[in-house]
Formats: structure tokens, C-alpha cells, sequence
């Protein structure tokens, strides 16, 4: 669970890229942060904790360190936007995702354009 969420703040966009950086801790570890916790204790810990303490991050380049540090960066404000993390140096190591990245790129900014009006219409982004 994003630390934002269980302080009672509203899901927003960075939520997901926290889950990024949780899913890819996840896959690094074998286990979630925490898993070996009590519930009650985890939500505290994700609560005022910061960042979880992922391991092995000594087998790992230090451009994908960066990335998920940018992921999983407790502050929102600070943590980055998808839209950030697609320019991020680790996101140009991944030859087939060159041909992704433009469409990602305009999905990104139609949803935002979505978001902001006060009554989307399915004119919105050629839906």
C-alpha cells in the first residue's frame, strides 16, 4: 500500500508509480516489504517509515537504482511522475520500449487532458 493512501490522502498518478517501484522490489526480493509483519505493524511502517528497505541492490546497475528510488520515493511531491520515468536513462537501456515510448507518451497526455476537464466527452483523444 502507497504511504499517500494510508495517511487518508485521495489515489492519484503517483500511487501507481509507487506500485512500480513495489512490484519491481517485490520481483527483486521474492517477498513484499514487510511481508514477515503483522498487518497492523505494516500499515504503521508504510505509514512513517519512508522508503522500504529493499535488498540485494548491490547486484543492480545504478541506473535502474536510480529508477526505482524514484519510484518508491516516500514524498509525492518529490516522487517522480510516469511522465518523468519515461525519460528516465534506465527506460533507454530497453531496445523494443524505443518503439513503445511515443505512443505511451501520447496515451499519458490524453488521460491528462481527460483528467482536467470538468466533463470529459467521448470526443476526448479520438474516443
Amino acid at each position: 500500500m502507497v504511504p499517500e493512501i494510508v495517511r487518508g490522502k485521495e489515489y492519484g498518478p503517483k500511487v501507481d508509480v509507487w506500485s512500480l517501484g513495489i512490484t519491481a522490489s517485490e520481483m527483486l526480493n521474492g517477498s513484499p516489504p514487510y511481508y514477515d509483519k503483522d498487518p497492523d505493524v505494516v500499515i504503521d511502517l508504510i505509514a512513517t517509515n519512508r522508503k522500504p528497505n529493499i535488498k540485494y541492490t548491490d547486484y543492480l546497475s545504478s541506473v535502474f537504482k536510480d529508477f526505482l528510488d524514484r519510484c518508491v520515493e516516500f514524498d509525492e511531491d518529490k516522487r517522480y511522475s510516469a511522465s518523468e520515468l519515461l525519460k528516465h536513462p534506465f527506460m533507454d537501456l530497453a531496445e523494443e520500449w524505443k518503439l513503445y515510448k511515443p505512443l505511451i507518451v501520447t496515451a499519458a497526455k490524453c488521460v491528462e487532458e481527460i483528467i482536467n476537464r470538468s466533463e470529459p466527452g467521448p470526443e476526448d483523444c479520438g474516443i
